[in-house]
C-alpha cells in the first residue's frame, strides 16, 4: 500500500492512496486546483531515481545525477526547470564563499569561523544563531567527528 499527494502542495487533490500494484484505492476524488502540469510528473519521477541510487550504491550523488540526465525520458521543458549541478569543487583551501552559503535565507549569519589555521589548512564552522543558542542552553552535548 502506498499514497501520493498532488505535486502541487496548494491543491485541493491532496492525498491517493494504491496497493502495492499502484492501483488506486480510495482519497484524492475532488478536483485539482490548477491544470496538469506533465513536467512535475517526470521531474518527481528522476529525481526519485536519483534519490534511490544514492541510498543504494556508493557513487558520488554528481555521478549518479550526470548519468541518470544522459538517460532521462524527460522532455525539454522539465530538464529546463530540473535542478543543475553547476559549481566545480575547490582543489585547495584557497577559495572565496559565496555570499550565499554565508547566511540563512532569512539573510542571518551561518558562516560562523572562517580561519586558515595553518598553511594550507582552512577551519569552517557554520552555524546560526538559533543552533548556537540551543547548543549552549543544552545540558548535554553528543558529538561525532568526521575528517
Amino acid at each position: 500500500m502506498g499514497s501520493d499527494r498532488c505535486l502541487l502542495w496548494d491543491c485541493s487533490t491532496w492525498v491517493v492512496h494504491t496497493d502495492a500494484n499502484n492501483k488506486y484505492l480510495y482519497g484524492g476524488k475532488t478536483d485539482h486546483s490548477h491544470p496538469p502540469n506533465p513536467e512535475y510528473v517526470q521531474i518527481k519521477q528522476t529525481r526519485e531515481k536519483i534519490k534511490k541510487r544514492a541510498v543504494k550504491e556508493l557513487t558520488p550523488i554528481r555521478k549518479i545525477y550526470d548519468e541518470e540526465m544522459a538517460v532521462t525520458t524527460m522532455n525539454s521543458v522539465a530538464v529546463a526547470i530540473f535542478p543543475t549541478v553547476h559549481e566545480k569543487l575547490p582543489d585547495s583551501s584557497f577559495f572565496d564563499i559565496p555570499d550565499e552559503f554565508k547566511l540563512t535565507m532569512n539573510k542571518e549569519r551561518f558562516l560562523f569561523m572562517d580561519e586558515s589555521r595553518v598553511r594550507r589548512e582552512r577551519l569552517l564552522i557554520f552555524a546560526s544563531d538559533a543552533q548556537l543558542d540551543l547548543l549552549f542552553n543544552s545540558s548535554t552535548v553528543y558529538m561525532g567527528v568526521t575528517f
